[in-house]
């Protein structure tokens, strides 16, 4: 552990190694503390916690000394008024850009690139036949050029900066240069070094829309245009209209990768790009050889084609509609084209048509199109009746990074805003417990096996956000932002829907949900702020199992409580959502953004560190009004029942599991009394921090009672598991261990009207229930208690697979009840 020295005061805290260090523990304890280790000093979960102030945190804790500076200068930057700076040198370009190109041709692993955004990110929303034209003499610094645009032609090679952009020079049409830093270029960004000469070789030619240009803190001679939203860079072709009447003062420098000459070479070197999976650079290909009139419907197919690996399948349903349409396709070209058409139109959800065009009568004895007719049928009644094969779908699951083919279901829910303006999700009607509310696959996903193909080496990824006040070096928040743009680039109604997600306070609100449905053109790229989608991904996206990252667009609407009224869950990448308890009309659908379980300290730190709020459900309100040195006091007992809970599983003896035992209970006692008298009322019984110690407490009585084989230790594990539901949000209505019971069929002895907040430790205790029952010779209880575990695991998951499931439960609990199942 870190000396006294190591650790800052509470005036001076570090916060993000705060957080670091609180992220390290993912919300579970350890005999061992667990540390961050660093340059600035080594922290325990334990000290990070103690020197956080006793207070609700505000967002201006998070305003770290670097922020504070940058904010600053910043601020000072944009008060100046516009100004017009030097031309830049050309020899002092190539140098800068050479320089550029040996640190990231010679970068190590433990760089840290680090990415700076001071001021909210431009976006331009003019079209371009809106503007009129400019030259790189007439830019200023501190200057939107409003009503313009720059006409350039790069003349190096594009150099990525190992963070969000590529490094450039351009010239316009007077000769004169410019620096130029493209950001936030998706497409390219995992690229490698070829893909990069080809798809940006020099002499491409580009149009800026409302370019910014920006002064240059680290080389006060070199000013640069940025070009934030992917959106303002156009490509042009010498036959673009922009492009009439224009001559370029020098002469156009050869490309550095060469190009072909002629449409075959084209064609030729789109099929090859296509092999290599290098789709953009093989769409560019087939689109060269459209312009250039050469087997132009061929092209269109084949890029319609490509377009379905990038998933732009709005651009793949234009290409073959075009194609249909021209009236020159040969009955194979044709039928080419129809399973394009089907296979853009299924990927966008629309399985009405899929199954309207498959069974034609011209598919008549068609085996494809019929396989296409029964997974539109299938689509069509999960959309609207939430009916899934869920034995198939949990099976499927055990796979590794499983992406269930599956259509979105939404139930009886509606987002709107409460009496305060705040906008939530509610149901519309009454609700049982384990109804299925919401069942989504990801609007955006990033997947374990998206690999970047870039050449160089990995290194760390520092992204500041001034505006926003947020840190990150999570990497892929920033590879599924760049897979947001590349959906929204092809798809506007996808943009118009995560516009409508909450985008962070330093972003205008967002616009309502559902927004109107629209099926324009893919031609009409929408004008991307990615500010906005930036902050959309930090706030809503979710970590998944397997290591990869999504976005959900509804599911995203869903606010935080530590007493959620749904229980949520990943079936491989798909999102679903059931009420966990009897609802009525008009109760808000909550979700847990973080482990319910963890301290409220902890909580409160991550709650408003990542999301920038503090919960105020009836946990959150009873554990602060409990006080800092009663959870204090909660926390260290915690500490000591893990001690206890890891001696359990070395000692073998009765004595010492009786001294375990005793320490045990006297634990649990002490813990119970840091809750104040009306903590229960106001957190509807749950007392989260309690839950992992009355279960320790139960192994080492289980424990014990198998050495000793006294029933009055098996009576008593009941019981403490017992507890331990009721403190996870359990109501028994029956918690008797002896004496006769009612003949006939009993009603569970459990309130069905909800479940306890966690699954598999619920279900395993309902299941050891039984086991000791059955132990005590007590077959009737063994059986309500074993039907209890079969309900719990039915309601969550949708009545699908309770035995498969609880035999997941049995291998976990080493519980032996398959006789009775």
């Amino acid at each position: 552990m870190a000396s006294e020295s190591t650790i800052p005061g509470r005036d001076t805290m570090d916060f993000d190694l705060i957080k670091a260090a609180l992220e390290s523990s993912d919300g579970k304890k350890s005999r061992t503390p667990r540390t961050l280790e660093g340059g600035k000093g080594t922290l325990s979960v334990d000290q990070a916690l103690a020197l956080m102030p006793r207070r609700k945190l505000t967002r201006d804790d998070f305003l770290t000394p670097a922020l504070k500076q940058l904010k600053e200068k910043a601020d000072l930057e944009a008060s100046l008024p516009p100004k017009r700076v030097r031309p830049v040198k050309i020899k002092d370009l190539l140098d800068t850009l050479k320089a550029a190109w040996d640190f990231m041709d010679d970068i190590k692993p433990e760089t840290v690139n680090q990415v700076v955004i001071q001021w909210p990110q431009e976006f331009s929303e003019t079209k371009l036949e809106d503007l009129s034209p400019m030259n790189i003499v007439d830019l200023r610094v501190r200057k939107p050029h409003i009503g313009k645009y720059l006409l350039c032609r790069t003349m190096t090679p594009a150099i990525y900066d190992g963070g969000i952009g590529f490094l450039l020079s351009v010239e316009d049409t007077e000769g004169d240069i410019a620096y130029l830093k493209l950001l936030n270029f998706v497409l390219l960004l995992e690229a490698n070094q070829d893909e990069w000469d080809w798809n940006l070789p020099i002499s491409s030619i580009l149009v800026i829309r409302e370019p910014f240009y920006y002064k240059n803190a680290d080389v006060k001679s070199m000013p640069y245009i940025m070009v934030e939203s992917p959106s303002d860079v156009i490509y042009v072709h010498t036959e673009d209209p922009v492009m009439k009447d224009v001559s370029w003062a020098r002469k156009a420098k050869k490309v550095i990768q060469p190009r072909p000459t002629t449409d075959e070479g084209w064609k030729a070197e789109g099929l090859e790009e296509f092999k290599g999976a290098r789709w953009f650079s093989a769409a560019m290909c087939f689109t060269a050889c459209i312009i250039r009139g050469f087997e132009v419907e061929v092209c269109r197919l084949n890029r319609a084609e490509v377009y379905l690996r990038l998933g732009w399948n709005n651009s793949a349903l234009h290409d073959v509609q075009v194609a249909l349409g021209s009236g020159t396709l040969s009955d194979d070209l044709k039928r080419k084209a129809i399973n394009r058409k089907i296979k853009a139109l299924y990927a966008l959800g629309r399985y009405q048509e899929v199954s309207q065009i498959a069974s034609s009568e011209s598919f008549e004895d068609d085996q494809v199109m019929a396989d296409w007719v029964t997974k539109a049928g299938k689509r069509i009644e999960e959309q609207s009746t939430g009916n899934y094969d869920w034995l198939k779908l949990y099976k499927g699951a055990e796979k590794e990074s499983f992406s269930p083919d599956i259509a979105d279901y939404t139930g009886p829910v509606e987002v709107k805003s409460d009496s305060n303006g705040l906008r939530g999700t509610y149901v519309t009607r009454d609700v049982k417990a384990g109804e299925l509310l919401m069942f989504h696959k990801p609007s955006v996903l990033l997947s374990p096996s998206d690999k970047p193909k870039t050449n160089i080496p990995s290194s760390i990824f520092r992204m500041i956000d001034v505006p926003a006040l947020r840190t990150t070096e999570d990497k892929n928040t920033y590879r599924l932002f760049c897979k947001a743009v590349q959906r929204v680039w092809d798809d506007k109604h996808m943009y118009d829907t995560l516009r409508a997600l909450y985008g962070g306070e330093t972003v205008e609100a967002p616009d309502p949900f559902p927004p109107p449905f629209t099926t324009d053109s893919p031609l009409e790229r929408p004008d991307i702020d990615v500010e906005y989608l930036q902050g959309v991904i930090a706030f809503n996206s979710f970590d998944l199992d397997d290591g990869g990252k999504a976005l959900y667009a509804m599911p995203s609407l869903l606010n935080h409580s530590c007493m959620p009224s749904t229980h949520a869950e990943f079936i491989g990448d798909a999102y679903v959502v059931r009420a966990n308890r009897d609802m009525k009309k008009g109760e808000e659908i909550t979700i847990a953004y973080i482990d319910k379980g963890v301290s409220f300290d902890e909580k409160r730190f991550r709650l408003m560190s990542t999301w920038r709020f503090n919960c105020e459900c009836g946990v959150c309100q009873a554990d602060d009004e409990d006080g800092y040195d009663a959870r204090e006091a909660r926390r260290a007992l915690s500490k000591k029942m893990d001690d206890i809970r890891e001696q359990s599983k070395v000692v073998s003896d009765a004595m010492s599991f009786r001294r375990l035992a005793a320490e045990a209970k006297a634990i649990c006692e002490n813990m119970k009394r840091t809750y104040h008298e009306e903590h229960g009322k106001k957190a509807g019984g749950l007392k989260y921090e309690l839950v992992k110690p009355l279960r320790s407490y139960a192994t080492v009585l289980r424990l014990l009672g198998a050495v000793t084989k006294d029933k009055a230790c098996t009576k008593r594990t009941i019981e403490v598991m017992m507890q331990h539901l009721t403190v996870s949000g359990f109501k028994i209505t029956d918690m008797s261990l002896t004496g006769a019971l009612p003949e006939g069929e009993l009603p569970l002895p459990v309130d069905t009207s909800q479940v306890p907040q966690s699954f598999t430790f619920n279900v395993a205790a309902a299941l050891e229930i039984a086991q000791h029952f059955r132990e005590l010779g007590d077959d009737k209880r063994t059986k309500r208690w074993l039907d209890v575990a079969v309900w719990m695991e039915s309601v969550y998951s949708g009545g699908g697979l309770p035995v498969f499931k609880l035999r997941e439960a049995e291998a976990l609990e080493r519980v032996d009840l398959s006789d009775l199942l």
